[in-house]
């Protein structure tokens, strides 16, 4: 399997009834070329009502898991029969193995009368198979559960996303190339690191792409011109800025040159929003959501760690140089602070970036020497 490096091998598809998530679901089934078992819950309807709900397994066996009509379970105006459900579903999520992957079509409240399917659910969620999985809404403790999880990536299905995220979720589960992400404050050293990496890499044979956030294209623009007039707009709108232009990055080039199996170099990504936006009193948990709805998870953060009257003094020496609103020492303390908390998220290096560029670009390369090999064992 060309898993990505990230870790995260779970990916849960929500969204509201009728959003699509089947759909998406069975056109990555599709798309994903892994072996895999589970199953699909369908609605079931009779000259355009809607009477009941059938579970399909990837294999084509079929049974009612609800129909209208009384009985316990209830819900609504539909009888659950767990024990069909029990005998037909579960089995197709508990009996895998590492060479498969595992469709669960839908974690919600009629499945969950089932006491087996709970912990089958948790058992492969814990597994080391990968899972693609859509979670139902409502108050239901174990959904809510499954939102607190750390291991999962979440991607929320709406008609707005639900045809591009079959690109974006299949990467998660299938991807030929390698997410670089460097990240750190101002003055880290970000931009110079990255052009003698690219350097670097391409002497040792390795061919990679450079890209930056923001990007030069409409949204990116616009980012940088409201830093740079220090222009008074809220956290919400900066942060949707941030996420409208990273939307267009990961459509227009992060997906298409992973599906290519370049490596891609990535100077700052939605790790810095979760930091500098988050310090302006916005969730980094949500925004990390609302921006892997859209953006690939990295296979690798490489974060410059230095200190912070370090990375002030680098940036006042820069030419022509006009401070930006994100430049007040508090404030940059606080994202120093957020940073640190945000890489527990991802699979990180963290690098003395207070050095001189040799020793920088040294321990750089070292700390991704693995990476990299993984990368050329599995192509």
């Amino acid at each position: 399997m060309l898993l990505p490096l990230h870790g995260r091998k779970n990916v849960l598809l929500h969204g509201l009834p009728g959003s699509g998530k089947t759909t998406l679901v069975e056109r990555l089934v599709q798309k994903i070329p892994y072996p895999k078992r589970g199953f699909y819950t369908r609605e079931v309807r009779e000259k355009g009502r809607r009477i009941g709900f059938k579970i399909i397994t990837l294999d084509g066996k079929e049974a009612w898991l609800a129909k209208r009509g009384k009985g316990y379970p209830q819900v609504g105006k539909y009888r659950v029969y767990v024990e069909s459900f029990e005998k037909l579903a579960v089995p197709t999520i508990q009996e895998v193995n590492p060479n498969e992957m595992v469709v669960i079509d839908e974690i919600g409240k009629m499945e969950l009368f089932s006491k087996s399917f709970q912990e089958a659910v948790l058992k492969v969620l814990d597994s080391p198979v990968p899972v693609l999985a859509t979670v139902g809404y409502g108050l239901i403790p174990f959904v809510e559960k499954l939102f607190e999880r750390k291991d999962s990536i979440f991607a929320e299905v709406t008609p707005e996303s639900r045809d591009y995220l079959v690109e974006r979720v299949a990467v998660e589960f299938y991807r030929p190339g390698l997410l670089i992400a460097v990240e750190g404050l101002d003055g880290a050293g970000k931009s110079t690191l990255l052009k003698r990496l690219a350097s670097t890499l391409s002497e040792r044979g390795y061919k990679t792409l450079l890209t930056r956030e923001p990007t030069s294209g409409e949204w990116g623009q616009k980012i940088r011109e409201h830093l740079a007039a220090g222009s008074k707009i809220s956290p919400q709108a900066m942060a949707e800025l941030f996420l409208r232009d990273r939307r267009e990055h990961a459509k227009n080039f992060l997906l298409p040159n992973l599906e290519k199996k370049q490596i891609i170099l990535c100077d700052r990504y939605y790790i810095s929003t979760m930091a500098y936006q988050g310090a302006c009193d916005l969730d980094p948990e949500q925004l990390k959501r609302q921006n892997e709805t859209w953006a690939p998870v990295p296979d690798v953060v490489l974060y410059l760690r230095v200190p912070l009257d370090q990375a002030l003094e680098r940036v006042s020496k820069r030419s022509l140089y006009k401070p930006e609103a994100y430049e007040t020492r508090d404030f940059l303390a606080r994202v120093e602070r957020l940073y640190e908390e945000a890489l527990k998220h991802f699979k990180h290096v963290v690098v003395d970036a207070s050095r001189q560029e040799d020793e920088v670009l040294e321990e750089s390369l070292k700390a991704l020497e693995p990476y990299l090999k993984a990368w050329e064992e599995r192509n």
